[in-house]
């Protein structure tokens, strides 16, 4: 084999947004791609290794774009790398249920004179519709290979490597140009006859179906983005969201696993430890410690599935890009756009990926202020909080109270908005346009690729970050301040420890030892605030959670947690996505305040209250 033919090929992925680009990528690499950023730009890329013939390809997934005008971030990366590293093929992605428009982008790539597939993706969607497409034609017309698949099928994956292979080795005929007439605008000459082209190519090879016919989508969107039923409908959708996750299903899934921590697992390794007659701190370490810290997390794990399995289910079917459009007015009001709504929806599952999804908004003064109000979307490591403190103080209203918690954490977010907009943060929001997919059965490879992602990332983290401060708290409320062994923990180094900061909290009233220590390793992950409590109380959180709070203490600690500042991972990320530390030292200090200033006040009107009532 020569050099030529051991070269590592490279493929580019281009389409327009929502066209399935993600959903074939993934069916093309599987588990294979790597994930980081575009030299000196923030955009996210991804790069997967296939192989084809026995050659070896780098499949490029370019960010989604409308068109090679460098008018967003995205736009240029694309037309960059296009024009400056000449993939070796092409494949662009176009949504057959929507040819027309995905067309203009496919005009634009056959002019760079690359080897490149037009794969029309979601056939089975546009012949559900009654839209014909002939393949052979438009690929006679166009000059192109025509190549149908269904990414989330799994349908035509194999006939579109095949052409991509064959058009790489095939010699380009023909350059593809549109050259305007003197005397006109260049740039409206060069759009007019490029939608002219698409329209003959769609007369000739497209046959859609009659237009008096409403298709599964307009019927749905008929309620679902109704002016008066939009917004109710979101905030039911979210509400059977939280009933499900945090409810009799949710609860009774941590019961099972807790059982099963507590009577299977922890008797089982106590045994091994025993007839390895290892010693009494050894054994303290890893059942008073590891286990009981992080089976204080894990127990979590299946009600944090169930609550990433459900989201999974709407992102895929298609209605969060509807939550987008129904928000766009009223994200308008906090200066912001629709657009900005989507990271912040992301930031219910995590602050980092939420807060480097503000790439894709256009101005740097949007992008700030939505990293700013992000980590007020509260996020799933902060679940298992609410669940441990709810279930000790408020049996029957995990759902209830959950969904207080989220909405409280929303408000404070629109608020926080509406005073950076007025200060430090002044301008106008960027216009909105965003295309609607149409909805579609969510594929089971589709919701478990979201799925696991999200639990890979809970498990490890579980088992670094956790793990790590689980031992170091066991460690330091098993040593006393002259480094004797205790086992009387208020005499500990952590109790000494806590107690210094303890003070600072007695106006939001849980001014002992145990929350303040538990809230200062939640800055290192918000599970950690978990795994302390299970570690100082050697298993029994709900003994010690009672001991600490009272009903009212408990919802202005909740309120704390909700609001306060976020892990270092999410800090890190902000600095990084402003390219500058004040930002996140603002960020900190912000939150800081806010989830002290409102607990406090929380606190003292319901003690207020609660004087004058009685």
């Amino acid at each position: 084999m020569n050099r030529e033919e051991s070269k590592t090929l490279t493929f580019a992925l281009v389409g327009n947004p929502n066209c399935g680009k993600t959903t074939l990528f993934n069916a093309l690499t599987g588990a294979s791609a790597q994930v980081g950023n575009w030299p000196g730009v923030t955009v996210e890329k991804k790069i997967g290794r296939l192989l084809i013939n026995q050659r070896e390809i780098d499949l490029v997934d370019l960010p989604g774009i409308y068109s090679l005008a460098a008018y967003s971030p995205e736009e240029a990366i694309a037309e960059r790398f296009l024009r400056e590293e000449k993939p070796d093929v092409i494949i662009n992605i176009a949504d057959a249920s929507n040819l027309e428009r995905n067309l203009y982008l496919t005009t634009q790539l056959m002019e760079l004179g690359r080897p490149m597939v037009l794969a029309l993706n979601m056939m089975d969607v546009a012949e559900r519709r009654g839209d014909r497409i002939n393949c052979p034609l438009l690929s006679a017309l166009t000059g192109i290979p025509v190549v149908p698949v269904s990414a989330a099928k799994g349908i035509g994956l194999k006939e579109l490597q095949r052409a991509a292979m064959a058009v790489r080795e095939a010699p380009i005929t023909r350059r593809h140009r549109v050259l305007p007439p003197h005397g006109r605008d260049p740039d409206l000459e060069i759009a007019d006859a490029r939608y002219h082209y698409i329209e003959n190519l769609m007369k000739a090879a497209v046959h859609k179906r009659p237009s008096a016919s409403r298709t599964r989508t307009e019927i749905i969107d008929a309620v679902a983005t109704n002016r008066f039923l939009a917004i109710p409908l979101f905030f039911a959708v979210i509400l059977g969201i939280f009933w499900l996750t945090f409810g009799s299903v949710g609860s009774m899934t941590v019961h099972w696993v807790e059982t099963f921590l507590a009577k299977v697992v922890s008797p089982a390794v106590d045994g091994v430890l025993r007839a390895a007659g290892v010693s009494t701190w050894v054994r303290s370490l890893v059942l008073d410690g590891i286990l009981a810290g992080v089976g204080a997390v894990l127990k979590f794990l299946p009600q944090i599935l169930l609550l990433f399995l459900l989201l999974s289910l709407l992102e895929d079917s298609g209605y969060m890009a509807r939550a987008a459009f129904i928000m766009d007015a009223p994200m308008r009001r906090i200066g912001l756009s629709g657009r900005a709504f989507v990271p912040l929806l992301m930031g219910f599952g995590c602050t980092v990926p939420a807060v480097m999804g503000t790439r894709i908004l256009e101005q740097e003064k949007d992008k700030r202020l939505t990293i700013l109000i992000t980590p007020f979307m509260s996020c799933s490591a902060k679940t298992p909080v609410y669940t441990m403190v709810i279930a000790a103080f408020f049996v029957g209203a995990q759902p209830l109270v959950t969904f207080l918690l989220y909405l409280f954490g929303v408000c404070m977010g629109i608020l926080s908005a509406l005073l950076l907009k007025k200060s430090v943060l002044k301008g106008e929001p960027a216009p909105f346009v965003m295309e609607l997919p149409d909805y579609r059965l969510p594929t089971p490879k589709s919701v478990w690729l979201h799925v696991k992602r999200r639990i890979v990332d809970f498990l490890q983290k579980a088992g670094t970050t956790v793990f790590a401060a689980t031992v170091l708290v066991w460690l330091l409320q098993s040593l006393t301040v002259d480094f004797r062994m205790t086992t009387d923990s208020t005499q500990s180094i952590l109790a000494e420890g806590g107690r210094l900061i303890a003070p600072v909290f007695t106006l939001c009233g849980f001014g002992s030892w145990e929350p303040a220590v538990a809230l200062l390793t939640g800055l290192v992950a918000k599970e950690s605030i978990v795994s302390t409590i299970g570690v100082l109380s050697a298993g029994n959180a709900v003994a010690l959670l009672q001991r600490s709070f009272t009903p009212l203490s408990a919802c202005s600690f909740l309120i704390f947690v909700l609001l306060y500042t976020p892990c270092v991972a999410a800090l890190s990320t902000i600095r990084r996505e402003t390219g500058s530390i004040k930002w996140a030292a603002l960020s900190a200090a912000y939150q800081f305040a806010t989830a002290w200033y409102c607990s406090a006040l929380f606190y003292q009107c319901a003690l207020l209250v609660i004087r004058l009532i009685t």
